[in-house]
């Protein structure tokens, strides 16, 4: 099912992405992979979200979560850049329909996931943490992409409040 979903981005990506200006969102790409890298890292052993492989194709490729992560990464994300940032425009009401619209496309990705079981919660994650989650995210690429630096410095508080509400222990960290 993952790589089903893979290759659905892939197509869409292909159509519907506004590659010829990627030149100009790949610093926004970079910030998306390197936050959830950090994250991957930083919950390896306390994660509130996880990946299963489900399906044939799914199994002869070996995935795992750690293979699934780094797919979505690979392919989903800079589609999702190319799709995004592909079509903002400068007005803010059309700026915010557009994070509502993504938001609610990861949301509907997520839900079939979940209603497959590829995607696990834990530790007090939920579908209703993953729709604000969503909501944040495609504001703060949003925000990267016009104002990179002010992106990075607002990463930190919301990785202390995420660390903070779902009591991630420090002995997490290695």
């Amino acid at each position: 099912m993952n790589i089903i979903l893979l290759v659905v981005y892939i197509v869409v990506g292909y159509k519907y992405g506004k590659w010829t200006n990627f030149h100009q969102y790949y610093p926004t790409l970079l910030f998306f992979v390197s936050v959830d890298l950090l994250s991957q890292f930083l919950l390896f052993d306390f994660t509130l979200w996880g990946f299963s492989p489900l399906g044939k194709m799914d199994e002869w490729f070996h995935l795992n979560h750690t293979l699934i992560a780094l797919s979505k990464m690979a392919i989903q994300y800079p589609v999702t850049i190319a799709l995004f940032l592909g079509h903002v425009t400068q007005k803010l009401k059309n700026q915010f329909l557009l994070i509502v619209l993504w938001s609610g496309i990861y949301a509907a990705n997520e839900w079939i996931a979940q209603y497959f079981g590829v995607l696990t919660y834990h530790h007090g994650w939920h579908f209703g943490w993953d729709i604000a989650f969503n909501f944040l995210m495609f504001f703060m690429l949003l925000l990267h992409y016009q104002k990179p630096l002010v992106a990075w410095i607002l990463c930190i508080p919301i990785i202390l409040g995420i660390w903070e509400i779902f009591n991630i222990p420090f002995s997490v960290l290695k």
